[in-house]
Formats: structure tokens, sequence, C-alpha cells
């Protein structure tokens, strides 16, 4: 349906409002007043967000990983776009440029919704904590009194302006800052250097890019080749 025409019934229709059936998972097309939380936390959840958006293609678009409780039964993940931005950039490359081409230059962007009720996202996860468990508590353990510092120094600096910050105290802030960059980058070059290498991620993220006809070329062919190989 044409954009104007659906935002004019919904300008209208105030107890109306029209949404695309890719735009959110299923059980939140039709809002609810109770909404089951993901139980993951938010330790793994950073951990894994790592994982799968190392594996969505980067010419797509931007990709944000959420975490929803949907049930054993349902998709283990699902991709997503959001309505608003959809219909921005629609308006966008109708109007021709006349005050929309902040949404028509914008990258696309999607979230890949996370199932964690799902048995093959449970499988995945207890994966990465066996194979990579050691690993990351060194990096954690590394990180917790940098950040724990930082905090301690930010807190105290807090109130000031930026000219009464002594400079020993900038230059302290400016090495933790560059240590904490520097140790979650590691991380973050270990979580995806082992998605790279898991077939069971690839699988899952491959199966929601091919829901929404994301899947394409020789990502297609790779998927098709990993398939087979997956049910010998």
């Amino acid at each position: 349906m044409d954009v104007h025409f659906v935002n004019h019934i919904e300008s209208k229709k105030k107890d109306i409002q029209f949404a695309r059936v890719d735009s959110d998972v299923i059980d939140r097309l039709i809002q609810k007043e109770e909404r089951l939380e993901s139980t993951l936390p938010k330790s793994e959840q950073e951990d894994m967000r790592d994982v799968f958006t190392s594996l969505t293609p980067a010419d797509a678009g931007y990709f944000n990983v959420s975490y929803e409780s949907m049930g054993e039964h349902a998709q283990p993940m699902v991709v997503t776009q959001s309505e608003f931005m959809r219909r921005m950039k629609d308006m966008s490359a109708i109007s021709g440029g006349r005050g929309m081409d902040f949404y028509g230059i914008m990258p696309d962007s999607f979230n890949l919704v996370v199932n964690t009720d799902h048995h093959l996202v449970k499988k995945l996860i207890a994966e990465k904590e066996n194979d990579l468990g050691e690993q990351l508590k060194g990096i954690n353990d590394n990180l917790r009194p940098v950040s724990a510092e930082l905090t301690a120094l930010d807190d105290k600096i807090k109130d000031k302006k930026e000219e009464e910050i002594e400079q020993s105290q900038k230059d302290k802030r400016a090495e933790l800052e560059k240590k904490e960059e520097e140790i979650y980058k590691s991380k973050k070059e270990l979580l995806e250097t082992y998605a790279a290498t898991n077939q069971l991620a690839r699988q899952l993220v491959d199966l929601a890019l091919l829901s929404n006809n994301m899947l394409k070329g020789e990502d297609l062919n790779k998927f098709i080749k990993r398939s087979v190989e997956m049910i010998k």
C-alpha cells in the first residue's frame, strides 16, 4: 500500500496501526500487555552479539542483535526491519529529495532477533562456553579491574570542567580507556574467530537471512553446500 495513504488512514483512525509482517516478530506485531523477556545473562548476550554480528552480510546494512523469549517451537532467529525507518525511506524515495534526504541516504538497518528458548540457540551458547569459557574468563578477569578503576576516576572528576581536571588525571583516564579498548578488542576478535569456524552459528544466521530473501550469490551456494554436509 502507498505509504502516504497508510499514514493518512492512521491519522484519521487513532485505533488503527499498520505494520508489515516482517517488521517485528509475530508475537509483537499485535501488542500485548504481557511480554516475556529473555533470561539470558547480559554477559552472554554481549558475547553472542559479537558472534552473530560477525556473520551478517556487511553490504546489507547494520544489524542490531536482540534477544527474545519466543517459545521453543518458534524460529531460532528472525530478521526484522523497523516499520518506522522503512516508511521514512519509502517517503524519501517518493518525495524526490524534498526534505527527506536524511532518511534516504541512511544505510538499511535490521534487527536479528534471537530466540533464547530454542534448543539450537541453547546448544550454541553451551558450545561457546565449553570451547571459550576459560579464555573469556581470563579476558574478563583482566578487564574487570581496569573498568573499575576507570569508573572510579570518572566519578571523581565528573563534576569538574575539562580545564579543572589535573593533567595527571587526564593522562590516567586516557591510559585506562586505551587499555580497556584493547581488552575489548581482543575479546571481540576471539569471538569473531570462533564464529567463523562454527557451522551451527553460521547456519542459524543464514537461515534467518534466507527467510528474509537476504541470502544470495556465493553465500547462498555456501549455505546449500553446508546444509548437505550437516545432514550427511
